[in-house]
């Protein structure tokens, strides 16, 4: 099992490199192409006011998102051309409004997409939580979230998956197969376990670390009691104490309301993580 056919949102921030970075480290690892996406947007702002701007501004501001459309584009090619991958670049002209869609749209043609996690100090905040609401929850494929901080130096190839045994979380395990194979160890998580451990035919995790053994992968139950503290903040604490690499995770939230695209897990990694996080829902 390995991904053959990787996606990356470009755009021309500083912040950029270490989700290309990223994406092309698990290209040469796997074999596979990486695509670049970035995104030439169209205003619409006269649309909203109802006036129309001189065309000579119009033109001069589409030259301006163009312009550095290809920056990011350069930068993604410099890079995919050091590491050696196959890989393909699409620019995508639309309207601000369809990005979303649109990213999501080609996403679902990938096996995995890399998107960077929302800066709460950007001026294009709303504009970067509407990018990742769309390829979470509307995409069908597994996303790749790389912190705005970049991604830290670890000095151990670990992952962590919150598990409580849903059908998102599954997902999310299956999907990230091929990362879990190249970890030294994988924590499987278990936040508040329950008492009935019957029903899970022993304890609560047992049966996905007995799984990953199949593929090789050296996995264990880790759990966490502490029913007074928020499932969030004990996932966080566990990444912040082992120094894991990478947070495997089931993705939880439908609301369309941007303030409200994420469950209350789902929100707070997103907007605290330290570490890359995979996500399916």
């Amino acid at each position: 099992m390995s991904y053959k056919d990787v996606l990356v949102h470009l755009d021309n921030t500083d912040v950029c490199a270490a989700r290309v970075s990223a994406a092309v480290a698990l290209a040469k690892r796997e074999g596979a192409q990486v695509t670049g996406l970035a995104m030439a947007l169209e205003s619409t702002i006269s649309t909203y006011i109802g006036i129309d701007f001189p065309a000579s501004l119009t033109e001069a501001q589409q030259e301006i998102v163009k312009k550095s459309a290809a920056s990011a584009v350069e930068k993604f090619e410099a890079a995919a051309k050091e590491a050696g991958v196959d890989y393909a670049v699409r620019v995508i002209t639309c309207p601000a409004t369809k990005a979303a869609s649109r990213l999501a749209f080609f996403a679902r043609h990938a096996d995995l997409i890399f998107v960077g996690q929302p800066n709460p100090d950007s001026a294009g905040r709303a504009f970067q939580e509407a990018l990742l609401e769309a390829v979470l929850h509307t995409s069908g494929r597994p996303v790749y979230v790389v912190p705005y901080i970049g991604r830290l130096e670890h000095k151990t190839r670990r992952a962590v998956i919150a598990w409580d045994g849903s059908k998102k979380a599954v997902r999310a395990v299956n999907d990230a197969i091929p990362m879990l194979m190249v970890r030294k160890e994988v924590d499987v998580l278990v936040v508040n376990p329950k008492k009935r451990s019957g029903d899970f035919g022993g304890q609560q995790g047992e049966n996905l670390v007995d799984h990953l053994s199949r593929y090789g992968i050296n996995a264990h139950v880790v759990e966490r009691t502490h029913p007074e503290v928020g499932v969030d903040t004990v996932i966080l604490n566990h990444i912040a104490d082992t120094g894991a690499d990478l947070l495997v995770m089931g993705a939880f939230g439908h609301s369309r309301l941007r303030e409200k695209a994420f469950g209350g897990v789902t929100n707070s990694i997103l907007h605290q993580m330290t570490s890359p996080v995979m996500m399916s829902e």
